[in-house]
């Protein structure tokens, strides 16, 4: 793309943001868990008009590259140029803006638990913050974690929502809309990064046909970790209560912090071609709240 081009789309996204809607967001993204949720719930949260979402990522330029390419790439290599993607923020300056600005802050746990230290400092430097999102598992070796955000958040009158996954499955772009165009989470790249054939064949058949999502008060259900439940998991894109699609935990995580209410609540896969709607989400989360 030309110098002129990338200045003029410069100039409008600058002009998108000083016109922002009245009931747009500013959504920053962080923690140790699944690199694809987190790229995935900045890209859902970004084709909100008016929202705008930062990442926090490492200020390395091969994990960097890695992102856009997740983000952006449709399997060619040549990755396009996309003005409204989440940001991807790695100074202390940029990490600092996004943070001053922030309504609602996502963390994404899988195996380990972000430090206790690191949710402090994010919520120190949240001033606005409203809702707080976490991204925690099934089967509870992540409580202490859940139970001290709660805590931080309920000492600084901030909505806190827990949204449990199982094993993560999934977040390539799927079958997509009517038009064959529309990304339901990640560029084709991401299946491509998929080297066995059994496993890729099983991420892309979940992306096309579990889409569907199931949402369940409290903690339930048990995590079938380890090497044998993962490897069962790989081999199979039917729906279980115990496995989760990456692109439903980055939407699942984005309608509970839009709520005015935080939500206590446990992710499943289920049927579908198509994930659920932000009115579907408010029904789905409504109905496990009461």
């Amino acid at each position: 793309m030309s110098v002129t081009k990338r200045v003029l789309f410069s100039f409008f996204a600058a002009a998108t943001l000083t016109c922002r809607l009245s009931n747009a967001f500013n959504i920053v993204i962080s923690g140790p868990g699944s690199l694809e949720v987190q790229l995935i719930a900045g890209k859902l949260a970004e084709a909100t008009p008016g929202d705008v979402a930062s990442i926090i990522v490492p200020a390395d330029p091969r994990y960097l590259k890695k992102c856009r390419s997740l983000l952006y790439d449709d399997g060619s290599g040549d990755i396009q140029y996309a003005p409204d993607g989440p940001a991807l923020v790695s100074t202390g300056d940029e990490i600092g803006d996004a943070l001053d600005v922030a309504d609602f802050l996502l963390i994404v746990c899988e195996e380990q638990a972000m430090e206790n230290s690191r949710i402090d400092l994010l919520l120190a430097n949240a001033p606005l913050v409203k809702h707080v999102g976490l991204l925690s598992r099934h089967g509870g070796s992540l409580k202490n974690l859940e139970n001290y955000l709660e805590s931080k958040c309920d000492s600084a009158r901030i909505s806190c929502s827990i949204v449990r996954a199982g094993i993560l499955k999934g977040g390539g772009p799927g079958e997509g809309g009517e038009d064959g165009r529309t990304e339901w989470g990640l560029a084709k790249y991401y299946d491509n990064t998929i080297f066995d054939l059994l496993q890729a064949r099983t991420s892309m058949a979940f992306d096309k046909l579990t889409l569907g999502a199931k949402v369940t008060a409290g903690d339930p259900f048990p995590f079938r970790g380890g090497i044998i439940g993962i490897s069962q998991s790989n081999q199979s894109f039917e729906p279980s209560d115990t496995t989760t699609a990456r692109t439903l935990a980055a939407g699942a995580l984005l309608a509970a912090v839009r709520r005015d209410n935080g939500v206590d609540v446990s992710l499943s896969s289920a049927k579908g071609k198509i994930p659920p709607t932000r009115e579907d989400w408010d029904s789905l989360l409504d109905a496990a709240s009461y």
